[in-house]
């Protein structure tokens, strides 16, 4: 599950909308929650751009955009193996982890 992306319907950050989208599974937190990063195919948004050379399973409609800043944690029952687009590359998972403690200014990695 973690390194994977799934189509879910994300909330919104008012948590009253949902809008289905991509999200690539960061972490499981335990077996209720995870955490999750919304993908867009909008490039100019801030993050990390994958295309499908990124991708060891699956594949990508477009080149897209994981929003690192907008790290969210979902209920796991949203996400569902049906819903399974794609699984990273460990090296690029690895880069959105690097850029995530980057942001969040990690001190152990």
């Amino acid at each position: 599950m973690v390194g994977s992306i799934y189509f879910i319907e994300m909330p919104y950050s008012d948590f009253r909308q949902f809008k289905g989208r991509p999200v690539l599974v960061f972490k499981i937190i335990d077996k209720n929650d995870v955490l999750v990063l919304p993908l867009t195919t909008n490039l100019h948004r801030e993050g990390i751009v994958i295309t499908n050379d990124d991708i060891e399973t699956g594949s990508l409609k477009k080149e897209s955009v994981v929003i690192v800043p907008k790290l969210t944690a979902i209920d796991a029952s949203l996400i569902s193996e049906s819903n399974s687009i794609a699984t990273l590359k460990n090296e690029t998972s690895v880069k959105i982890l690097k850029d995530i403690c980057k942001k969040f200014e990690c001190k152990n990695l």
